[in-house]
């Protein structure tokens, strides 16, 4: 099992490798009239369609983007976020824990990933920058049980390839920060939709 689990990884590493070349090879294709670095921090909050009676949680991430060229960027960003739901398999366990909000799990996503992404409006104030991109997530699902004697939690984890959406609003407070709004969703074939969040982000820009 722990000779599949690492094939599985290192294929998965190697998508991504090719996918952060791939990008980083339009640096010559857009000119390089630009070199700006921009640093952005953004969290709000965090749901996902999948999941039954789905109970949105917060969410946190850290972009690093590289401006290609006027309207083009090359982004590398850390996700991660949680949510509870309910599990209709656990609730027929009589040690199965459930909450007020009805709910008896949590799924928890980290995501590293590298996006493309284009300014379809830019203004001298405000911008709209949507972005795609692949990357690797870790997915965690933890059960809470209780028995006569103590209480304790089941864990399950995977990691799989992934494809971030996300949707920026930006809005330029001086020269080298930004503030606004970031939303979006990871896809991935067997849901075939994750982690839809939304929040306010800041940004600066190092020129």
């Amino acid at each position: 099992m722990k000779n599949i689990f690492s094939t599985h990884y290192c294929k998965l590493v190697k998508e991504i490798l090719i996918v952060i070349v791939l990008l980083s090879s339009a640096h010559y294709s857009f000119g390089q009239d630009k070199k700006d670095l921009t640093i952005t921090l953004s969290s709000g909050i965090l749901n996902s369609p999948y999941y039954q009676k789905a109970n949105a949680k917060d969410f946190y991430g850290i972009d690093f983007g590289y401006q290609l060229g006027k309207r083009h960027i090359l982004g590398v960003q850390y996700f991660a976020g949680k949510h509870n739901y309910y599990d209709d398999v656990l609730s027929n366990n009589p040690g199965s824990i459930s909450s007020a909000d009805g709910t008896n799990s949590r799924a928890e996503y980290r995501t590293f990933s590298v996006l493309y992404k284009r300014k379809i409006i830019d203004f001298a104030s405000v911008s709209l920058v949507p972005g795609v991109g692949a990357g690797i997530m870790t997915h965690t699902r933890s059960y809470p049980y209780q028995d006569t004697n103590s209480s304790y939690t089941r864990i399950s984890s995977w990691s799989d390839l992934v494809f971030p959406v996300s949707l920026d609003l930006n809005f330029k407070i001086s020269k080298k920060w930004q503030t606004g709004l970031t939303s979006g969703f990871l896809i991935h074939p067997d849901y075939p939709i994750l982690a839809l969040h939304a929040g306010p982000k800041l940004s600066y820009t190092i020129k």
